[in-house]
């Protein structure tokens, strides 16, 4: 019977341990560190310098010819820029945390990192 007991204590103490965590993550509460409208231009930003790179790869790889490659570059050129000053704007506007979590490439980092999630590089 002892045994029994100690058995059903040793299971009831390992599906604790394997539950709280879940449910410690399900109630914890969960608030951006930046701002909605700056994580939008943050992502508008990346988006726009990813097609630009894209772009070049693919007149690197023969699949664009020069005339398409100017007309597509151009406009992504733009949208880059925009992108650029929108986030720029957002940040100025006091919607962005100007704290030691931005790191120089811009990417604003999450309290606690230890590595950039823009750039990959260590955080001091």
């Amino acid at each position: 019977m002892t045994l029994l007991l100690g058995a059903l204590a040793l299971a009831l103490l390992a599906s604790i341990w394997v539950v709280f965590p879940i449910l410690a993550r399900r109630l914890a509460v969960v608030g951006d560190v930046a701002a909605g409208q700056v994580l939008d231009a943050e992502a508008r930003k990346r988006v726009a310098l990813a097609s630009l790179k894209e772009v070049e790869y693919d007149r690197v790889g023969g699949k664009l010819d020069e005339a398409d490659y100017q007309e597509v570059r151009a406009r992504l050129e733009r949208e880059a820029l925009l992108a650029i000053r929108a986030t720029e704007a957002a940040r100025r506007a006091g919607d962005a945390p100007a704290d030691a979590n931005a790191h120089a490439c811009g990417f604003v980092n999450p309290p606690g990192s230890r590595f950039c999630s823009g750039c990959g590089a260590r955080l001091t």
